[in-house]
């Protein structure tokens, strides 16, 4: 009976390691994550309480995921935990960096014994989160029971604690991956903006200064004669050249962008639209640059993709305080396929009715 009880807890233990695993590889929220990690943990280890801490210092620990038996009172995701290096779970881990126990909390001094037994603990035990050769965080499981917790049930934790070690890894992995795709978009539209300074304070202006002496030597040249024929030819050449230029300069980033923001640079672009576009709703304040572009490349090739013969273009650009909410009416086919990658550097989130509407969700860094 002893060996079939242990096969089934080695089963338990391998399928809730499973189960995490799972959720790592489906990039659940860290709240879901760490929670499930606390469950789990406190179930196959026998305890009423389990939870995932970070280290803020040396004496210090933040709750990012909590489980209690049956939902009772007990510390709660974001609540802080002052700690003794010496005489907690906690701080011998820290100080270690291998699983730790501490069998009581009475006699101890300090704020952790106080929490502890307010909470109705009476016993922990540990293991470290490593990540980077640091000791991140820990796992920590606690009983109501006065008896201390069997030997080795601070190994125990050590499986999931690697499991929660790999998740922080991950998404530290992806939060530099992600910094890395925003620090290129922010380099191609720097890059954008000295095109457009070029163009506009050097190239239009030397096209300027040309056809102002094209001007004066047609001017000057016999009415009707070769020469003032060819003169007109040129300032004919000159003025769509000119037009071209600043059509392209517009396109690269616009200058009204940099200087006035999202609802005037808006503005310029619909009044320019072959269609007719319906502003609906503009923003009143400044974003940061890089949402501002996004917003406006989102709307300047949703309505380059509409229909020549479209009527009903309809424009919304909505201040959500922690978003900008970008839509796009067309009445058709709403796609945005040269601008997938940037939105998703910036964290933004893509919703779209291929026959009706494109709108995008646009995190507002603080």
């Amino acid at each position: 009976m002893a060996i079939e009880g242990a096969h089934q807890r080695g089963v338990e233990h391998a399928g809730s390691l499973l189960e995490i695993a799972r959720l790592i590889a489906r990039e659940v929220p860290d709240e879901i994550l760490f929670a499930t990690v606390s469950e789990h943990a406190a179930l196959r280890v026998g305890v009423e309480a389990a939870s995932v801490l970070r280290f803020v210092g040396d004496e210090r620990a933040v709750v990012i995921g909590v489980w209690r038996e049956g939902g009772r009172r007990g510390l709660p995701v974001n609540a802080e935990l002052d700690f003794d290096r010496r005489n907690s779970a906690l701080g011998r881990v820290r100080s270690t960096r291998r699983p730790a126990r501490a069998d009581s909390y009475e006699g101890h001094g300090g704020e952790l014994p106080l929490v502890m037994r307010a909470v109705d603990i009476r016993a922990s035990v540990a293991a470290p989160i490593l990540h980077e050769g640091e000791v991140w965080g820990a796992l920590a499981a606690s009983t109501t029971r006065d008896e201390p917790l069997p030997a080795g049930t601070e190994e125990r934790l050590a499986d999931f604690a690697e499991l929660v070690a790999q998740a922080v890894a991950n998404a530290a992995s992806r939060r530099r991956e992600a910094a890395s795709r925003r620090r290129v978009v922010e380099a191609s539209d720097e890059a954008r903006r000295r095109l457009e300074r070029v163009l506009h304070e050097g190239t239009q202006q030397h096209l300027l200064a040309l056809t102002l002496k094209l001007r004066i030597a047609h001017g000057r040249a016999e009415p009707g004669s070769d020469i003032a024929g060819l003169l007109e030819d040129a300032l004919a050449e000159a003025a769509v050249a000119n037009a071209e230029l600043r059509d392209l300069a517009r396109g690269l980033y616009p200058i009204v962008l940099t200087e006035r923001g999202l609802a005037a640079a808006l503005q310029a672009l619909t009044a320019r639209s072959a269609v007719p576009v319906h502003l609906l709703e503009l923003p009143s304040r400044r974003f940061p640059r890089l949402a501002e572009a996004t917003a406006y490349f989102v709307v300047a090739e949703a309505i380059a993709a509409a229909p020549p013969d479209a009527t009903d273009v309809a424009v919304m650009v909505g201040d959500r305080g922690d978003r900008l909410v970008v839509e796009v009416r067309t009445g058709s086919e709403a796609h945005l396929p040269g601008l997938a990658d940037r939105i998703a550097a910036v964290g933004g989130v893509v919703h779209s009715d291929p026959g009706d509407f494109v709108r995008v969700d646009l995190p507002i860094e603080r």
